[in-house]
């Protein structure tokens, strides 16, 4: 019997195959994830946003309608607006996907 001592040509060919698949399965995935990481940040970003210029516009009593124009990652626009007894803000981006988001907030009028 003749003693084999590592592995076969074979072998190693399928095991390089295997983790070729592998990795060409999951590139795609990771890269999915990190645009959706993405959006998810310019999503916070924005809401953070609204919540505090719609607390200081609120709070100082200012002019309606009131819009602005925020540059971080990406363009971010902010609209305040009064709608019958509602004060509306609201504010819009392009994702990573340039897709359009937008995101409101609500407030009873005094």
């Amino acid at each position: 019997m003749k003693k084999s001592e590592g592995f076969t040509m074979l072998e190693t060919l399928s095991a390089f195959i295997l983790l070729m698949v592998i990795t060409l399965f999951t590139l795609p995935l990771l890269t999915e994830l990190r645009i959706a990481q993405k959006d998810l940040q310019i999503e916070r970003e924005a809401t953070k946003l609204i919540q505090n210029e719609f607390f200081e516009h609120r709070m100082r009593n200012g002019p309606l309608p009131y819009t602005s124009k925020h540059q971080w990652t990406h363009e971010i626009t902010l609209v305040i607006t009064q709608e019958e007894e509602w004060i509306r803000g609201c504010v819009s981006w392009k994702n990573q996907r340039k897709e359009n988001k937008e995101f409101c907030l609500h407030d009873k009028r005094e």
